[in-house]
């Protein structure tokens, strides 16, 4: 089933302290900047803020905003001296920031008078890993844009009365910088609830006055292809399979990018827990290598990738054909010197899902070729794989087909064909297998 994996690098990303020229919504891809936030109320505005420069997402790819995620206080002081544009500060304003990678921004702020600290009155400390209440947020967006607000305000909602920044945020209400918390009739505030990313967008967007930017829907995230193929139970190489395949499971391969075993793995080593395994060189079975067998996982990814349709950028078959993986239509890999590439050629994101079994390895392409779906699986002992298309989709899928021909050992020639529009492209591979 598929699924989007949120696992984070890091929250914050250092991004450029100069406001951008907002693109037009049409210069968006589909869906936008970041994956998770489609359909998202705030998505606009966090397409707003990446315009202005104030975000590059909150992973080390740039792919994902994890809306739902707190902001933090440290967090929020990054974002708002973004915004601002403050200089730098040489006062040490607090005692409890001195390790946060925020240390810098939080002193920009406290010299700008944005913020007096969290432990009054001594207010020797900021709480940079605290989250930020919505309360909180009115005085710290009062306090960095005072020129946005009225100096006085009527009282907008009935939830706020015994909160200390009560008239902040009936100054940010008549601003028009928030709306309330329980729309449409927005009554409340919810003055104690913490801040997430994507509310924080919106908050951000209109206090710096720019216009939300909504990017053209996404394509609907169907199956394209799945492919397994199979091993025998208990073995050195299936837990070299299990582990490659954890590897891989979950990751995104955004469109333009290319896809990389090697680069997305790294090196199969022992320290990871890769066991040594027998291996094929020359066309003849060897043992043993630390990782062999995960070529079983090149042959299973290459197989989902040629038959969704896929740009194939780097593949090499092995040196001697094995009948547990499909004649001619198969990958080996070595790390460093014989990698598996491909390209994500179309406008939506491919997810990559696998899964395994104490006897087979599955790989799942989820994305959009136009309703174009296949599954197929290689049974040990058969010279052929089995295929099956499960909807071929209208007239704007693509479909593929394929000619192998040749025979083990001695040459072999693959010819994909691919057709979409009424317009057919085809790629041929030749290998010599030694055995």
């Amino acid at each position: 089933m598929f699924r989007r994996v949120t696992s984070l690098i890091g929250l914050v990303a250092v991004v450029s302290s100069t406001l951008g020229v907002a693109p037009l919504a049409a210069e968006l891809p589909p869906g936008g900047t970041f994956i998770d936030d489609d359909g998202n109320t705030h998505e606009g505005s966090i397409e707003a803020i990446f315009a202005a420069g104030l975000t590059t997402g909150c992973d080390d790819r740039g792919i994902r905003f994890c809306p739902q995620h707190n902001v933090t206080r440290g967090q929020l002081a990054a974002f708002l001296a973004r915004a601002l544009h403050l200089p730098a500060a040489s006062d040490d304003h607090f005692t409890d920031d001195n390790n946060s990678l925020f240390e810098g921004v939080i002193n920009k702020i406290a010299a700008a008078g944005i913020t007096r600290g969290c432990n009054p009155p001594a207010n020797t400390h900021f709480c940079p890993d605290q989250p930020v209440t919505r309360a909180e947020m009115a005085t710290l967006l009062v306090r960095g844009f005072p020129d946005k607000v009225p100096e006085t305000a009527p009282d907008a909602f009935s939830d706020d009365d015994a909160v200390v920044h009560h008239e902040n945020i009936n100054r940010i209400a008549a601003a028009k910088i928030t709306l309330g918390c329980n729309p449409p009739a927005n009554t409340h505030y919810c003055p104690g609830e913490r801040v997430s990313r994507d509310q924080m967008a919106s908050f951000l967007t209109r206090a710096l006055g720019l216009q939300p930017i909504t990017p053209p829907p996404q394509f609907p995230i169907e199956r394209v292809s799945r492919f397994t193929t199979f091993f025998n139970c208990c073995e050195n190489r299936v837990t070299n399979i299990r582990l490659i395949a954890r590897a891989v499971d979950g990751y995104v391969v955004m469109p333009g990018e290319t896809f990389s075993i090697d680069r997305v793995v790294g090196q199969r080593t022992s320290a990871k827990g890769y066991l040594p395994a027998p291996y094929l060189q020359g066309g003849e079975g060897r043992c043993c290598a630390i990782g062999g067998g995960v070529s079983q996982f090149g042959t299973t990814i290459h197989n989902a990738v040629f038959w969704g349709g896929y740009q194939i950028d780097e593949h090499r078959p092995h040196s001697g054909w094995i009948s547990r993986y499909p004649f001619g239509i198969e990958a080996t890999l070595v790390y460093s010197s014989i990698d598996y590439k491909f390209t994500n050629d179309t406008v939506t994101p491919i997810y990559v899902e696998t899964s395994t079994t104490s006897t087979s390895v599955t790989v799942e392409l989820w994305g959009n070729q136009g309703e174009w779906q296949v599954r197929g699986f290689h049974p040990i002992g058969s010279r052929s794989s089995s295929m099956t298309f499960l909807d071929q989709g209208g007239s704007n899928a693509k479909r593929v087909s394929a000619r192998v021909t040749g025979s083990a050992p001695g040459s072999v020639t693959v010819v994909r064909t691919l057709t979409q529009g009424g317009v057919a492209s085809s790629q041929t591979w030749h290998w010599f297998y030694q055995s």
